[in-house]
C-alpha cells in the first residue's frame, strides 16, 4: 500500500463508535489530572521556582510560581466536568455541581500563608472572606466527587449476585476512593478546628494530594484505563 493511498484511508475511515472513546477519552483526562496536579506543582514549584519547601496545601501554591497551573489545571478540570453527560441526568448534573465547584476554588482562592515561597497576589475576586468561599468549594467538590464514585459510578441494570466479576471489583474500588474521598476532607476539617496546625504543617497537603489520587483512580476506572472489561 502507498503511503499516498494510507493517509486516504486514515481521512476516510471512521472509528469505531467515537461518541463512546471521546467519553473514556474525557473520563481518563479528568482522572489524570487530579492525580498528577500535586506531582506537579511540588515538582515544578522546585524545579521553576527554586523553592524546595513543600506549601501547607494544594491550595497554597496559588501563592508561588505555580500559580498558573494551578488555576489552569482546575479550569480544565472545570471544563471537563461541565461537559461530562453521563447515563442519566443525575450524573450529568453531579458532575456539573463538581465542575462549578472545582471553579469556586480557583476563583477564590485560599488565605496567604507566612511560609517562604509565597508572595501576596491579587485575586480579581478579591474579598475579605474569599478564604471561607474556598474551603467550601473544596469541601463540597470532593464529597459531590465522593458521591459519584461511591453511588453513581457503582449503578448497574443487574444485582450484585448476577454482576460480571469486572463489574463487582470497579463497584468495590468506586467504594474504596469515595471512602478514601471523604475520610480526607473529614481529616483536613478536624485538623484545622481542633488541633491548629502551624504555618509550616503539610498534613493537609498530603490529605488533599491522598483525595486526589483517589479522585484519579476512579474516573480512570470508569474511563476504562483500569479494571476495563
Amino acid at each position: 500500500m502507498s503511503l499516498k493511498t494510507y493517509l486516504t484511508t486514515l481521512a476516510t475511515e471512521r472509528s469505531p463508535v467515537p461518541e463512546v472513546i471521546s467519553f473514556r477519552a474525557t473520563r481518563q483526562a479528568i482522572g489524570w489530572f487530579g492525580m498528577l496536579l500535586p506531582l506537579a506543582l511540588s515538582f515544578g514549584n522546585w524545579l521553576l521556582g527554586n523553592c524546595c519547601v513543600l506549601q501547607p496545601s494544594i491550595s497554597h501554591y496559588y501563592y508561588t510560581n505555580m500559580r498558573e497551573l494551578f488555576v489552569g489545571t482546575l479550569c480544565a478540570v472545570a471544563l471537563f466536568l461541565f461537559t461530562y453527560k453521563g447515563h442519566s441526568k443525575l450524573d450529568s448534573y453531579a458532575a456539573n455541581a463538581a465542575g462549578l465547584f472545582c471553579l469556586g476554588i480557583a476563583l477564590f482562592p485560599t488565605e496567604l500563608a507566612t511560609i517562604s515561597c509565597q508572595a501576596p497576589v491579587v485575586s480579581i475576586f478579591a474579598i475579605d472572606w474569599q478564604w471561607i468561599l474556598h474551603y467550601i468549594s473544596a469541601a463540597l467538590f470532593f464529597l459531590v466527587l465522593a458521591y459519584m464514585s461511591g453511588f453513581l459510578f457503582t449503578k448497574s441494570n443487574l444485582p450484585p449476585a448476577q454482576q460480571p466479576l469486572r463489574k463487582r471489583q470497579r463497584n468495590r474500588l468506586y467504594k474504596a476512593c469515595a471512602a478514601i474521598m471523604v475520610g480526607c476532607i473529614v481529616g483536613i476539617g478536624v485538623n484545622h478546628l481542633f488541633f491548629d496546625p502551624q504555618p509550616e504543617s503539610t498534613l493537609t497537603f498530603w490529605l488533599e494530594a491522598l483525595a486526589l489520587v483517589a479522585f484519579g483512580v476512579s474516573w480512570l476506572t470508569k474511563g476504562e484505563a483500569m479494571l476495563a472489561d
